[in-house]
């Protein structure tokens, strides 16, 4: 068989252990999802209800169009819909723009750490690619404008940034956004923009004067609904007829299409569920702070967090808290070695955490262990002599 040769520069996802595995493998009776950047709530109520009435239509293919989605969403945002493009979660608008924008002799400029994918289109589509790394945990703008070549076809921000948090201000991603060439297209992925607590302007108003710019959301975030895969794009026309050629027809189906319509009509339920999102990520920060556990502040409904000080090795904090019952993304899977990114739960959840947090914060490191054991040994050994 011959595979694409790009394949070899590529390593499949491997999800984790299911629930039930971890539950008995450890004798765990309750556990902490907090590993996924997923909200601990289902959609809502009237979603559910939407959904169910749909169920009798599964037998027809979806709305290629999304029609009655793009309708309100342009109506929302504030775009004609032609400005529109759907996806199968926002994840596929990235694979799409790489079939657009990318080859081996178009360059691609990203952060790091942030989202995977990001690096991953650009290896997939063998194009070079600088990822430009943080400062502290925040983007280092003037190095990002800096890596931009002329040849340069795509660069992305994250914002809020996973797995960091941080988040740049509107206006300041303004004026970066009017330096960068206009013929590089600049995609503002803003997955977890509805946990931002203090939004400015709508970044889509920048698309008369920006025609280069791609925004990104997601309904799998705040309103509940990872597990059906939607998301959409706003950009220029041209952006827009680019990726419709290349994207697979009905690609978001139909019951995803209901469920981000009616949630779409929930804004009160979306200010409450941030509100909820903002006031936990603030008592954990606070809770972690008073243990003496620094974490970065964060915009997105996740915390990430320091691990150094703890009673065992970095590397190992989140097999730790995993044995513990709360499951956890290490941050050396992710480029924040020593750190450990915690996704905002239940209050419940978080609880959990804390404790978990607590007693490894109690627990002496096996590497401290080890090299007191041989301090001991070798005063033995000059007593000895």
């Amino acid at each position: 068989m011959r595979f694409n040769p790009v394949l070899d520069k590529l390593t499949a996802y491997r999800a984790g252990p299911p629930i039930s595995e971890i539950r008995r493998r450890f004798d765990l009776d309750k556990i902490a999802m907090l590993s996924a950047n997923e909200v601990p709530w289902g959609p809502f109520p009237e979603v559910v209800e939407a959904m169910k009435a749909a169920l009798d239509g599964l037998n027809r293919y979806p709305d290629g169009a999304c029609d009655e989605l793009r309708r309100l969403v342009a109506g929302r945002r504030g775009v004609a819909e032609d400005y529109l493009v759907f996806g199968n979660g926002s994840c596929e608008l990235l694979m799409l723009l790489g079939q657009a924008l990318l080859s081996p002799e178009n360059h691609t400029v990203f952060p790091h750490p942030s989202f995977v994918m990001y690096q991953i289109i650009a290896v997939s589509h063998e194009a070079p690619y600088s990822a430009v790394p943080l400062t502290g945990l925040d983007y280092d703008l003037e190095a990002m404008l800096a890596a931009v070549q002329d040849n340069t076809s795509l660069l992305i921000i994250c914002n809020p940034n996973n797995p960091t948090g941080s988040y740049l201000q509107p206006a300041v991603v303004k004026r970066f956004l009017e330096r960068v060439p206009s013929d590089t297209v600049v995609v503002l992925d803003e997955a977890y923009g509805e946990f931002v607590t203090s939004p400015g302007p709508d970044s889509a108003a920048w698309l008369a004067e920006h025609p280069n710019l791609v925004i990104l959301h997601t309904f799998s975030k705040i309103y509940g609904l990872a597990g059906l895969r939607i998301g959409y794009g706003i950009a220029h026309p041209q952006i827009v007829q680019a990726l419709d050629k290349i994207r697979q027809p009905f690609n978001v189906d139909s019951l995803a299409q209901v469920a981000a319509i009616e949630s779409l009509r929930r804004p009160e339920r979306v200010e409450e569920r941030r509100n909820r999102i903002a006031a936990e990520r603030s008592r954990l920060a606070h809770r972690l702070f008073e243990m003496g556990v620094p974490c970065h502040p964060s915009e997105a409904n996740f915390l990430l967090v320091d691990v150094t000080g703890l009673g065992i090795p970095g590397p190992e904090v989140a097999q730790a808290l995993l044995e513990r019952g709360v499951l956890t993304r290490s941050g050396y899977a992710m480029g924040c070695p020593g750190w450990i990114r915690v996704t905002i739960g239940e209050a419940e959840e978080g609880e959990l955490f804390l404790s978990a947090m607590a007693d490894l914060r109690e627990t002496p490191s096996k590497v401290a262990l080890a090299h007191a054991m041989d301090d001991l040994d070798a005063d033995a050994l000059s007593l000895e002599s």
